[in-house]
């Protein structure tokens, strides 16, 4: 399935500039810390910018739920703590909030909204600075393939 995507999107008839932005532009919604969102931030994306919508999903898709959201989100956290000078690991007040939840007892609510700020926060920043990363550097890749992928032969061409 993958293989498939990424033929089509070195096949696709818009400009190379426009398909790596596009692209690039779903990366960064991937990265991004608005978890469960991604499709739909990059269908209103595609359609007020006129994306092709294969070129976005397949950036916004590297964010895949069975491979790499789990490393993303970590990495996303363990930037935004150290930025912010928090610890990396969680605190210990957190997890036993995780461990034992108890979501009838409004002081229960109030911990973890309290203890959800010391997590959400760093996992934030973290994840707005690696779309920002992730972006700037897939552009120009996702660039140098679909110009290398356009000015190659057809494979059925005689030279």
């Amino acid at each position: 399935m993958l293989s498939k995507t990424l033929r089509r999107l070195l096949s696709l008839d818009d400009p190379p500039e426009r398909t790596a932005l596009a692209f690039a532009v779903g990366v960064f919604i991937a990265f991004s810390p608005f978890l469960g969102l991604h499709t739909i931030m990059a269908t209103i994306i595609a359609f007020a910018f006129r994306f092709n919508k294969v070129a976005i999903y397949t950036g916004t898709f590297i964010n895949n739920p069975f491979l790499t959201l789990v490393p993303i989100i970590l990495a996303s956290y363990a930037i935004g703590a150290f930025l912010t000078g928090q610890p990396i690991a969680l605190p210990p007040d957190s997890l036993e909030l995780l461990k034992h939840p108890r979501l009838t007892s409004g002081d229960y609510r109030h911990a973890l909204w309290m203890n959800a700020r010391l997590i959400l926060v760093p996992f934030a920043i973290g994840g707005t600075l690696l779309s920002i990363v992730a972006s700037l550097i897939s552009y120009p890749l996702m660039l140098r393939v679909l110009r290398r992928n356009r000015s190659a032969p057809a494979s059925g061409e005689q030279a």
